[in-house]
């Protein structure tokens, strides 16, 4: 019996399943599928997408979360549902990718607001989302996830960077070697252009910060005091987010001095 376990055990082994497209490519594939018609579809894809290695999701990131802004907004209850669910999972295995991404910050925080319903100005004087006006039990419900899921998403946008370990190579390679990054010195905005704040990567804490006291922190505060008078999972979910917005803003000090997209508005 136990030379049989063994060769069964072995021929399991062998007939693991593999993967000869690669993770990139695979996802360039599957991921449309977060908007599909179909419940069965949408319930496998999520369970193949939980099977790939975490750390090659993470080179996907801004291509996976444009089909999941898309989804989150959607006209069919259920498709928003099942994609707040794939963006629950790439905040799981790519948090912290995703807000640094170009339009990881603030674009997926204007899809949140969206796709509760609190309304945010629009600074290029664009339309705002209306509010909510009754609320029913399942909508409840949704609304209780909603929140819990922007809870994880400015947990990672507002995570402490200072418990990084930093060698002192790395300190050396700051001062004296060329940034390797993608557009370093954008903040400069030595060209003069006006800037895409949705598209823009926010690499750092303090920018994030400040982004997002700038446009969504009015709607949202607003959003969880009528969350909170629902009471339930609601109220509870976002007494959470309350916090998490405490503890994440508690060193944020807003800056003095003029906005570059200020001064080329004088223009």
């Amino acid at each position: 019996m136990g030379s049989s376990a063994k060769k069964k055990k072995e021929k399991q082994k062998d007939f693991q399943p593999s993967n000869p497209v690669g993770t990139i490519a695979l996802l360039n594939k599957i991921l449309p599928l977060v908007s599909d018609s179909s419940t069965p579809v949408r319930a496998q894809l999520l369970k193949l997408l939980q099977t790939l290695p975490r750390d090659e999701i993470k080179h996907s990131t801004e291509h996976a979360s444009m089909y999941i802004r898309a989804g989150m907004t959607h006209l069919s209850a259920d498709i928003s549902n099942d994609s707040l669910a794939v963006m629950e999972w790439l905040l799981e295995v790519a948090g912290s990718e995703l807000v640094n991404c170009p339009g990881g910050w603030v674009k997926t925080l204007g899809t949140f607001c969206a796709m509760m319903g609190w309304a945010v100005s629009s600074s290029n004087g664009g339309w705002t989302s209306a509010t909510r006006t009754s609320m029913k039990a399942k909508d409840a419900q949704t609304l209780a996830k909603q929140i819990t899921a922007l809870s994880r998403f400015l947990q990672a946008g507002f995570a402490d960077e200072s418990s990084q370990v930093e060698s002192s190579s790395q300190y050396w390679d700051v001062l004296y070697r060329v940034p390797r990054a993608p557009n370093s010195f954008e903040y400069l905005n030595l060209s003069g252009a006006r800037r895409d704040e949705e598209g823009e990567m926010y690499s750092n804490r303090a920018a994030r910060q400040e982004i997002f006291c700038k446009r969504f922190l009015d709607a949202i505060s607003k959003g969880l005091d009528k969350a909170k008078k629902e009471g339930g999972a609601t109220g509870r979910a976002a007494f959470s987010v309350e916090q998490v917005l405490k503890d994440g803003l508690a060193d944020f000090e807003p800056s003095t001095a003029m906005d570059t997209q200020d001064l080329l508005d004088l223009w």
